[in-house]
């Protein structure tokens, strides 16, 4: 139990009933957490790759027989329904597989020659911090942990003061799966706790994955303490349709992109490009999201949850007040939403804005809800200038059943992540997830085969023996 006299209520989303109530960590918490995992740190790297990856094999079956219990929690915690609970679920676990093949890239290089042998190799960093949001509190410190653990790092995690209780249950399972004391660690808090935990000295690294604002304090805090860092952050991913795709399939899924899981995703849809005659398509799109049933996370029929908090949805009302304001057309306004049963919920029905101009706040911001912009453009050239004009580079995808079309598409776009009618971009397994420009701050991308050297040190070795 903390010794903290800071505690943060955490809240139902649906009906704002208590959960439970996490602490803001005291200094003295936060350096016992990191003490610990420095401490079983050498004793974790001896024991070699195929062990520790062993021990992660074992945290998979157990975070399988606890697969209900973490989909129960995401549902209640954050709101999701359970088929999003369950898609995150299955792509947090195959991280940790991707995370256990990654030993033929650790194996370095060996070039002997008599009499001169050369050497290259890979050692851990020492401590590593994963930082994660409250809009995947299972996926996301997977995206990093799995990585650390097998190079022979030791980590702890601050998962959000928002949703800590999916964090806890991973904290069980590596107890569960026979990891040692001091491998995994866990801390809780806010901001405070964020910037004790990257000042500690024994930190080597810093993963974080969070909003554009608190990605680059965590940044340039990192940097200037001489930390290895990541930060992922921020996104305003636009959906490309053409006047070849198939129309009810693509509206479909635009609007299960943009309004799913109540638009808090960093992958979700934002902006809708209707290029040329697709523009018609438009009311189609509109009729499509006022289907959509808004309600508690635990009904069959939900397609809407709520949104985390009572002051994420007092910011998209303000995105969505400041749009109408600037002269932006509500096709689809969701800001009196009512929930028979659920009426304290915080809930914003699917929004759907048009007559928009970049310059605008409600295009220039991420707003993380379910708010879709429709912006209308004459070619896809001009899709593409669109795009690239943007601040952000997280993501973004295009409807088409023409191969030159897509094929052009993906080489013009300056952003990481590329759908081809795919609306929720979410690489898995060994891929990478990559963002350019705004959305993305450090050393190297997370997660995936390529993001592994990220926890370790390179060492080369020249030996010659003439005897």
């Amino acid at each position: 139990m903390s010794r903290s006299k800071e505690w943060t209520r955490v809240l139902d989303p649906g009906t704002q009933a208590l959960i439970s109530r996490v602490p803001n960590c005291t200094h003295q918490e936060v350096q016992s957490a990191v003490s610990a995992a420095q401490a079983a740190q050498p004793d974790w790297e001896a024991l070699g790759f195929q062990s520790r990856r062993d021990y992660l094999l074992k945290l998979i079956d157990v975070l399988r027989g606890m697969s209900d219990e973490i989909i129960a929690t995401l549902s209640r915690e954050v709101g999701k329904t359970a088929g999003e609970a369950e898609s995150e679920v299955f792509r947090g676990i195959d991280c940790i597989h991707a995370a256990c093949s990654i030993g033929p890239e650790m194996a370095g290089m060996f070039l002997g020659s008599d009499p001169t042998i050369l050497q290259t190799f890979y050692e851990p960093l020492g401590v590593c911090v994963t930082i994660t949001p409250f809009s995947f509190p299972f996926m996301t410190p997977l995206w990093s942990i799995p990585y650390a653990l097998a190079t022979g790092n030791t980590v702890v995690l601050k998962p959000s003061e928002k949703a800590p209780s999916v964090a806890c249950l991973l904290s069980e399972a590596a107890l569960r799966a026979g990891l040692p004391p001091g491998i995994f660690n866990l801390v809780h808090g806010g901001h405070s706790v964020v910037q004790m935990l990257i000042l500690q000295p024994l930190v080597q690294a810093v993963s974080f994955v969070g909003s554009e604002s608190t990605a680059k304090q965590v940044h340039d805090i990192s940097r200037k303490a001489g930390k290895r860092v990541q930060a992922e952050c921020g996104g305003k991913n636009h959906g490309v349709i053409l006047d070849d795709a198939s129309m009810m399939p693509t509206l479909f899924a635009v609007a299960g992109s943009a309004f799913g899981a109540a638009g808090q995703r960093c992958m979700s849809l934002s902006v809708a490009v209707f290029v040329g005659e697709t523009r018609e398509w438009i009311p189609k799109l509109v009729e499509i999201a006022e289907s959509m049933i808004v309600g508690y996370s635990g009904d069959e029929e939900t397609k809407v949850g709520p949104l985390i908090d009572r002051s994420a949805k007092e910011k998209v009302i303000g995105f969505i007040d400041r749009a109408a304001e600037e002269g932006a057309t509500l096709l689809c306004d969701g800001r009196d939403v009512l929930v028979p049963g659920y009426l304290d919920g915080n809930f914003v029905g699917p929004t759907i804005i048009t007559d928009v101009e970049t310059y605008m706040e409600c295009y220039q911001s991420e707003i993380y809800g379910p708010v879709l912009i429709c912006m209308q453009v004459d070619t896809l050239d001009n899709a593409v200038d669109l795009i690239n004009q943007n601040k952000y580079g997280n993501g973004c995808s295009i409807f088409t059943t023409s191969g030159k079309h897509a094929k052009t598409f993906q080489r013009a776009v300056n952003v990481g992540q590329i759908g081809i009618n795919i609306p929720l971009i979410a690489p898995y397994g060994p891929a990478v997830r990559t963002s350019n420009k705004a959305s993305f701050m450090g050393d190297r991308h997370v997660p995936g085969k390529t993001y592994w050297p990220f926890f370790t040190t390179t060492k080369t070795v020249s030996a010659r023996w003439d005897q």
